[in-house]
């Protein structure tokens, strides 16, 4: 066995102390637990409000329905880290509707549209859909289109 060499007298310790006596941890912590808990409460509620959201916009609620649910399972916030969801194959995506920053944000901000919220985020998707269809979501339309049209 030569070569290995054992430590198990070593322990890690942290420069600034423990983690339990940091409040600036303690903090944090806490920050995003709550967060977390939002955004599973967001979550259970977000399906009847993109659905009265819809209906006073005069947009199929089936359809926006289906389109936020394949893009992000109704998601607004990273359940992990409480930031706003990202898109896996592109980080600029964002959200319930997960809304491309590249071309939606300068455009959503000039309407009033905060898309880093739940509302603002289902606004200006509910607002793209009235006013230019579904074609924003074409990626996702295999997942959605069946939802929508369910093959019996």
């Amino acid at each position: 066995m030569a070569g290995l060499i054992a430590f198990s007298n070593i322990t890690p310790t942290i420069a600034e102390g423990p983690v339990s006596t940091r409040p600036d941890v303690q903090v944090e912590v806490a920050q995003v637990a709550t967060l977390q808990a939002e955004a599973k409460t967001q979550t259970n509620q977000i399906p009847e409000l993109i659905a009265q959201k819809s209906k006073e916009q005069g947009v199929d609620a089936n359809l926006t329905k289906a389109i936020a649910f394949c893009e992000s399972t109704y998601q607004q916030f990273d359940a992990d880290t409480g930031t706003v969801l990202r898109g896996v194959h592109n980080p600029l995506d964002v959200g319930l509707f997960q809304i491309n920053e590249k071309y939606h944000l300068e455009k959503s901000l000039v309407l009033g549209f905060d898309i880093y919220s739940v509302q603002g985020n289902i606004d200006y998707a509910l607002w793209l859909i009235k006013h230019e269809g579904a074609k924003h979501w074409k990626w996702s339309k295999p997942c959605w289109s069946q939802k929508i049209n369910p093959v019996v």
